[in-house]
C-alpha cells in the first residue's frame, strides 16, 4: 500500500504518457519495508519544470528520486534546480541509464547523491539510512556506483501496474538484465547477461495475463540470448496465443538460433513485434563497433524473419558509424530493403550515448558529438557535417512516406520505378522537398502529397492522372481501383454518334 503523505517520493518522467515508467515502479517494489511510505509520481514530456516542481512540494516528501534519461534529463535539471532554492531541506538523487561516473559536477552538485548503475538495492539503502532520526544534516553530495542486481533477489513490480495501466497504456517486462554483447555504441555493453529466474517470472507474468494484459514489452536487450531462456517464454505465451496478444522483443539476428526460429515461426501472424538491431551491413565496420562482421547470416536470419514468420519486423540502422561513408551505407540499405521487405526500417544517426565506447574513444575514431542531449554526431572520420544532415534528410523523407504507411500505394509504384535504388529515390525526394521547404519536419499532409505527386510524374515517369488515382486511394485508405482502360473519347478521339 502506498501512503497518502508519502516520506519517499518516485519521479517519472517519460516519453508519452502511454508509456508506464518500469523503472519507478521497480524501485518502489524493492524499497523492502519502506515501500509503503512511498509514492510514485508519473509524467511525461508535456509538464514544465514549474509544473512539476510544485507537484513534488504539495507532496511534502523528505526524498526525492529521479529516474534520468536521454529524452529528460535537462527537465529533470531544471526542477531539481528550483526545488533547491524552494524546498532545500529535501534530499534529492538522481539514477538512470544517462548518469555515468563523468557527468558534469553542475548536475551532481543539484543532488545529494547518483546512483550509477541498477539502483534498486543502493536507492532502499540511502533511504533506510535517511529516514533514521540520526540521519538530521544533508550529507555532501556522493556518487555511488552499487555492482549490478541479481534478478533473482529482485522482487517483481508487476502488481504496482494498476487495471489502467494494464488497459490503456504500454506496459514493459524484462526476462533479464543486462547483455552478454559489447556493441561500442551501447550503453548496455559488456554489463553481464544476468537472468530472472523462470519459477519466478513465468508465474509474475501468468498473473498480468489473467488481469487482462496481452500486449507486453519487454525490455531485455537481447531477447534471444540464451536461447533456452528465450525459447521457455516463448513456449509460455505459444500456449496462450490469442488474436489480440502482441509480444515485443528486441532480438539480435547476428544470433538467431534454430529452435528460437521455430518457436517465433509458429506464432500468428501479427502477434510478435521484433526488432532487429542490423546497424549496418559492411564487415569492416560491424566488426569496428562490436558486431558480428559475418553480415551475410545476419542477413539470412532477417530474410527468415521477414519472409517465414509472421512477426512483423522493425529493423535499426545507424548511419555515421566510424569508416562507413555515404557510398557503403547506401548499399547496405538497398541491400537490406532489396532482399528482406522489411515492413519498418528505422534509419537513426549515430550518437555518443553517456558511458558507451564510442563516447569514451571518440576522438580517437575521427568522431566529433554535440555536447548536449541527444547527443548526435556532427562528422565522422569520413563524413562531414553536410553530408551527416542529407543523410538525416533522406532518413526523415523515409520516415514520413515509407514507415508511418500513409501512402502505400504511392510506395509501391517508387519502388517500382528506383531499379533497386531506394537510398537515392528518398534521397532525391528529400532533395525535393527541402528544395521547396527548406525543412523536412512540420510538413502537413497536403504538402507532402503534392511533393510525392510532382515525384512520381517528374523522376518516376507516371502520369499524372495515374499519380493521382495511386495518392486519391492512399489519402482515402481504400483498396486501389484498377485503373480505367483508355476510351476513345478518353484518348482524345471523337466517337460516332
Amino acid at each position: 500500500m502506498t501512503s497518502a503523505t508519502p516520506e519517499i517520493l518516485l519521479v517519472a518522467v517519460n516519453a508519452r504518457y502511454s508509456h508506464c515508467a518500469y523503472a519507478a515502479r521497480s524501485l518502489q517494489a524493492n524499497l523492502g519495508r519502506l515501500s509503503g511510505r512511498s509514492k510514485i509520481i508519473e509524467t511525461d514530456l508535456e509538464i514544465t519544470p514549474l509544473q512539476l516542481a510544485s507537484q513534488i512540494v504539495e507532496t511534502r516528501a523528505c526524498i526525492v528520486g529521479f529516474s534520468v534519461y536521454l529524452w529528460n534529463v535537462r527537465l529533470v535539471e531544471a526542477v531539481a534546480r528550483i526545488l533547491r532554492a524552494v524546498a532545500p531541506h529535501l534530499r534529492l538523487v538522481a539514477g538512470g541509464p544517462e548518469l555515468t561516473p563523468g557527468h558534469p559536477a553542475a548536475f551532481a552538485s543539484l543532488f545529494d547523491a547518483l546512483i550509477i548503475g541498477e539502483g534498486e538495492t543502493a536507492f532502499r539503502t540511502l533511504c533506510e539510512g535517511w529516514l533514521e532520526p540520526s540521519a538530521d544534516l544533508r550529507p555532501p553530495p556522493s556518487v555511488l556506483t552499487p555492482p549490478p542486481e541479481d534478478p533473482a533477489t529482485l522482487a517483481l513490480p508487476y502488481d504496482l501496474y494498476t487495471d489502467t495501466d494494464l488497459a490503456q497504456r504500454t506496459v514493459y517486462v524484462e526476462s533479464s538484465r543486462g547483455c552478454p554483447y559489447a556493441c561500442a555504441y551501447c550503453t548496455s555493453a559488456a554489463t553481464g547477461l544476468r537472468l530472472i529466474p523462470l519459477d519466478r517470472l513465468l508465474p509474475a507474468l501468468d498473473r498480468l495475463w489473467q488481469r487482462g494484459l496481452r500486449k507486453f514489452k519487454f525490455l531485455d536487450r537481447s531477447f534471444n540470448a540464451p536461447a533456452a531462456h528465450a525459447a521457455a517464454l516463448l513456449d509460455f505465451f505459444l500456449s496462450r496465443a490469442t488474436p489480440d496478444m502482441s509480444l515485443h522483443f528486441e532480438i539480435n539476428t547476428d544470433h538467431l538460433q534454430e529452435g528460437v526460429a521455430a518457436r517465433i515461426a509458429s506464432f500468428p501472424k501479427n502477434a510478435l513485434h521484433l526488432e532487429a538491431g542490423i546497424q549496418t551491413l559492411n564487415p569492416r565496420v560491424a566488426a569496428a563497433v562490436g558486431r558480428s562482421a559475418d553480415t551475410e547470416a545476419t542477413l539470412a536470419n532477417l530474410r527468415f524473419l521477414t519472409q517465414r514468420t509472421g512477426a512483423v519486423v522493425h529493423a535499426d540502422l545507424i548511419f555515421g558509424l566510424p569508416g562507413e561513408d555515404e557510398a557503403s551505407f547506401a548499399q547496405g540499405f538497398n541491400t537490406l530493403i532489396r532482399t528482406c521487405h522489411p515492413p519498418e526500417v528505422q534509419v537513426n544517426l549515430l550518437k555518443a550515448l553517456p558511458g558507451t565506447l564510442l563516447a569514451h574513444d571518440a576522438a580517437a575514431r575521427g568522431l566529433v558529438f554535440n555536447a548536449e542531449p541527444p547527443y548526435e554526431l556532427l562528422h565522422s572520420d569520413v563524413m562531414d557535417f553536410a553530408t551527416l544532415m542529407r543523410l538525416q534528410r533522406f532518413a526523415r523523407c523515409w520516415e514520413l512516406v515509407h514507415n508511418r504507411g500513409r501512402f502505400q500505394h504511392a510506395v509501391q509504384a517508387l519502388h517500382a520505378a528506383c531499379g533497386g535504388d531506394y537510398y537515392g529515390t528518398y534521397q532525391a525526394l528529400a532533395a525535393r522537398i527541402h528544395a521547396e521547404e527548406g525543412k523536412l519536419f512540420a510538413i502537413g499532409l497536403p504538402s507532402m502529397t503534392r511533393h510525392l505527386r510532382a515525384h512520381l510524374a517528374e523522376a518516376c515517369g507516371l502520369a499524372a492522372p495515374e499519380a493521382d488515382r495511386l495518392l486519391a486511394a492512399d489519402l482515402n485508405g481504400k483498396p486501389l481501383k484498377p485503373a480505367l482502360p483508355e476510351t476513345p473519347a478518353r484518348a482524345g478521339i471523337s466517337g460516332a454518334r
